[in-house]
């Protein structure tokens, strides 16, 4: 199927204000490679921009938008950068037809704006809005990726959709991302949406937890390492960043590959993007054979014992 001119500028054109700052995200499945650009709407419809972009699609890069608007002159796409709400995001990873149909039947909803169709079965829904804090379309998502089974990992206001128009290329073969206009031009506000938010669910006092042996105190030592660590963002050596995290799990850590995806699951989700659970598998057996790291070095002077390298 041949990329369509057109969709990507009508996306632009329907999704933000003119003067609307963006960000766009190129990233290779296949290496793992990432680039980001910021900048005004108008730049990145420009046809020299839009030129580049075809160029690197048909170099298997994938076209990434970012769902709400960059405050002006920022470099970055991170939570801190988002400047203004313009949607309310829901990232339907299976069945998204079934996620649609959800949607029709409730009364607290109004109707999306768009929805993204990403490949077979996937999709993602947006809707137009104006009015909205960070914090209250992140619990809004959240509240909603529970309720209707989307991905609750893509909850963040720095959220990117795909760029209608381009090529997937997850897939083999990569289908065009197409894009549905259910009701184009209309912008909701905070009281179109009539969800109940449940509170958070009060953490239980446990029992006293049993003497850590090795391979806990291992995990826990990874985790709090971890905690500390800024999460990756695509265009600011994010890829390097992941890879380095990975190589302090695998061999400073000396922690088997199912135990580092435990503790990178809450740093994941705070990357931007957040990687594929394919993606990470992939960095860690890359760390585990290229890091020049010693194995179990970052447990040196605690009880355990490093294993052979």
């Amino acid at each position: 199927m041949a990329i369509d001119l057109d969709a990507p500028l009508r996306f632009l054109r329907t999704a933000f204000r003119p003067d609307d700052w963006i960000a766009i995200l190129l990233k290779s499945h296949d290496t793992g490679g990432s680039a980001q650009r910021v900048g005004p709407v108008s730049l990145i419809a420009n046809p020299k921009f839009q030129a580049w972009l075809r160029a690197e699609n048909a170099r298997r890069f994938s076209v990434f938008v970012s769902v709400n608007a960059i405050r002006p002159q920022r470099k970055a796409r991170t939570r801190d950068a988002i400047g203004e709400i313009r949607h309310v995001f829901l990232d339907g990873d299976r069945d998204g037809l079934s996620v649609l149909a959800a949607i029709a039947a409730r009364r607290d909803l109004p109707p999306p704006g768009s929805v993204i169709h990403t490949s077979a079965g996937r999709l993602h829904v947006l809707w137009r809005v104006s009015g909205f804090a960070k914090e209250g379309v992140e619990a809004l998502q959240k509240q909603l990726a529970r309720d209707l089974g989307t991905d609750k990992a893509a909850t963040s206001c720095a959220q990117v959709t795909r760029l209608p128009g381009f090529l997937n290329h997850k897939y083999r073969p990569a289908p065009v991302v197409t894009v549905e206009y259910k009701t184009a031009g209309r912008q909701f506000r905070t009281q179109d949406f009539r969800v109940p938010l449940q509170p958070p669910v009060a953490g239980r006092r446990l029992a006293p937890a049993p003497p850590a042996g090795p391979a806990v105190e291992a995990l826990e030592r990874a985790r709090r390492y971890v905690a500390a660590i800024p999460p990756a963002v695509a265009g600011n050596d994010g890829d390097a960043a992941t890879f380095r995290v990975c190589c302090r799990l695998v061999r400073g850590f000396a922690l088997e590959d199912d135990d580092a995806l435990k503790v990178l699951a809450d740093w994941n989700r705070a990357c931007a993007p957040p990687w594929s659970i394919e993606e990470l598998r992939a960095k860690l057996r890359g760390a585990r054979q290229y890091g020049r790291e010693p194995v179990g070095g970052l447990l040196v002077g605690s009880m355990i014992q490093r294993r052979p390298d």
